[in-house]
């Protein structure tokens, strides 16, 4: 059973806001600070939205896990494996999503690849995962959990990590219907990385592998990296089949625990009723 101490001051509202000021703040500032750079210099604009914006949006949610008090939920949890029933198999749901990563640093023209270019992207990736993550399956995950039940955490939390990359979509002009196709496929990205954190125990670990599975995606698309702070895509991968069977896997999984989420949710409900 997992269980947070937060604050009573801190409340689901709270931490809505604290990601929506986050959000305006990688994209909006992120979107001006990129514009200063021609078009033909796709990596400056990507360093300037990306590192340029992002660290103040981080910063902002420190203040904010500093002024709740909950510092320990936010980044730590009781591991999956270590609860009962133990759960094995969601292992598989963050070993997949390492293999998809991995899989697009195929596309990667390595000849063509500087040790800079490299670096550069991989700073800003980095502060992506740790920025997303923090916010996302840090603030807003332990702010959910301590009011409601497993399956209400997993559903906000990936459903506002989709929507929280509308506002590049809009930006970018895509049309509604492709927003809410990419919000939903986002929303999926965002169960993968809410499992990450459950499975290892750890936020730290799904901040680095965010950041990786951006990296090793915008390394293979290096003219078309993105300008702005929240990236538009996690859910693209390298075209084969090998990789898309991997990503029906994947999906399959993220199904099957969604189950299990339902599962425990009761599990823990009957338990509460017995300690009362």
């Amino acid at each position: 059973m997992t269980t947070v101490s937060t604050p009573r001051r801190v409340t689901v509202w709270t931490a809505l806001l604290a990601v929506i000021v986050y959000i305006a703040i990688a994209v909006f500032l992120g979107d001006f600070l990129s514009g200063l750079a021609d078009d033909d210099q796709p990596l400056l604009q990507f360093v300037l939205g990306h590192l340029g914006a992002l660290p103040a949006g981080i910063v902002i949610l420190l203040l904010y896990v500093r002024w709740a008090g909950n510092s320990a939920d936010v980044w730590r949890e009781r591991p999956t494996p270590m609860l009962r029933p133990r759960r094995l198999w969601l292992i598989i749901i963050p070993v997949l999503a390492l293999v998809v990563a991995i899989s697009n640093l195929f596309d990667v023209v390595w000849s063509e690849t500087s040790l800079a270019m490299a670096a550069l992207i991989a700073s800003g990736t980095l502060l992506v995962g740790l920025g997303e993550e923090l916010a996302i399956r840090g603030v807003l995950l332990t702010a959910v959990r301590a009011r409601h039940g497993e399956l209400a955490t997993l559903l906000v939390t990936s459903f506002v990590f989709g929507l929280a990359h509308a506002p590049g979509y809009v930006i970018s002009g895509l049309p509604p219907l492709l927003i809410v196709v990419q919000v939903f496929a986002l929303a999926a990205a965002g169960a993968v990385f809410y499992w990450v954190r459950r499975v290892s125990g750890l936020l730290w670990v799904g901040v680095l592998l965010h950041a990786f599975s951006d990296w090793a995606l915008y390394m293979g698309t290096a003219t078309e990296l993105p300008s702005t702070s929240i990236p538009q895509d996690h859910a693209a991968s390298s075209d084969t089949t090998l990789v898309g069977l991997l990503q029906v896997a994947l999906w399959v999984a993220l199904a099957v625990s969604v189950i299990s989420v339902i599962r425990e949710d009761r599990r823990n409900k009957r338990q509460k009723a017995v300690l009362a």
